[in-house]
């Protein structure tokens, strides 16, 4: 069965949200840009159209942000109930691609 086709709209919704997430450092595209929705006039890495049986939606490649110190499961759980809501699908896999430790920010000094 091939992919279910995904509006520009929903693509940008399910991104937004995906990045809105706490310890998503951001999405990841692939080694080569193989993840990625292609739209016309647009191309939205790190997520893609799914199918599970005979059930669609997205499927969500992540960069795991260590330095959160969150569980990288409750991120991914939180990931795919954001996407969820925001792009109003039912199915959304989410695949823990890569992980960065993002720089903290620099504590303001006394002076």
């Amino acid at each position: 069965m091939a992919p279910a086709s995904v509006t520009r709209e929903t693509g940008e919704k399910a991104r937004d949200a995906a990045l809105s997430v706490p310890g998503v450092a951001g999405l990841h595209g692939g080694r080569v840009g193989e993840v990625a929705l292609l739209l016309p006039g647009t191309r939205i890495e790190g997520i893609r159209a799914a199918n599970r049986g005979d059930e669609s939606g997205l499927e969500v490649h992540i960069v795991f942000d260590v330095s959160s110190e969150r569980d990288v499961r409750a991120v991914a759980d939180s990931v795919r109930e954001q996407v969820s809501r925001a792009a109003g699908v039912d199915v959304v896999d989410v695949v823990v691609a890569d992980a960065v430790a993002r720089p903290q920010p620099a504590s303001p000094s006394g002076n």
